[in-house]
């Protein structure tokens, strides 16, 4: 066999070994067919280089609207999801529970429910008992007003806002209860 031949199997194995055992690129994301999932990566944004506030608004999957200026002064909490996510469904009982715990101090949860139909959403939040508001984003485009801080396709995903409105911490792939409250009691222990 030549050097040639010998090149280009060492090539397909090599790519066939990284594609089966999930090989993570430098973004630590793993891809997948429908979704893009993280190990949980916890990336903290300090204060003085935290971007412009986030303008976020949209259709509520119960109905009404939503919108991130109406929660100024609190710590806003977005999570980015799809009734079609099997990490999503995992950690959807962990988030209903901190939202209950957090939700009189001043804290905000919201979900991003994307490419989904509405009617799989609503079951998935009344399979799971979510009773946080989410906005519809069918098509995606609500992911947008994240660009610079989430890839596109990282779902699940949480972002923590804080009172300014600002991305002061983000969660790619899905979360754990310890892991969001810790998150969310550093952006409220925040002066200023």
């Amino acid at each position: 066999m030549g050097r040639t031949m010998r090149a280009a199997l060492v090539c397909v194995a090599t790519l066939f070994t990284a594609a089966c055992s999930g090989a993570q690129g430098s973004s630590g994301l793993v891809a997948d067919q429908s979704y893009v999932s993280g190990p949980g990566t916890v990336t903290k944004i300090p204060t003085d280089r935290r971007g412009a506030e986030i303008a976020l608004s949209g259709t509520l999957l119960a109905g009404g609207a939503f919108d991130m200026a109406d929660h100024r002064g609190k710590v806003v909490v977005v999570n980015v999801w799809g009734s079609w996510c099997p990490p999503c469904r995992a950690e959807a009982p962990g988030l209903q529970r901190v939202w209950t715990a957090v939700r009189a101090r001043g804290v905000q949860f919201v979900g991003i429910d994307t490419r989904d139909t509405r009617a799989a959403a609503q079951a998935f939040e009344r399979r799971f008992g979510v009773t946080y508001p989410s906005v519809a984003d069918e098509d995606g485009e609500l992911l947008l007003t994240f660009r610079d801080t989430l890839p596109p396709n990282a779902i699940p995903s949480t972002i923590v806002l804080d009172r300014l409105g600002r991305v002061a911490a983000r969660i790619v792939g899905a979360t754990t209860e310890e892991k969001l409250r810790r998150l969310i009691d550093d952006v409220l222990a925040e002066r200023g």
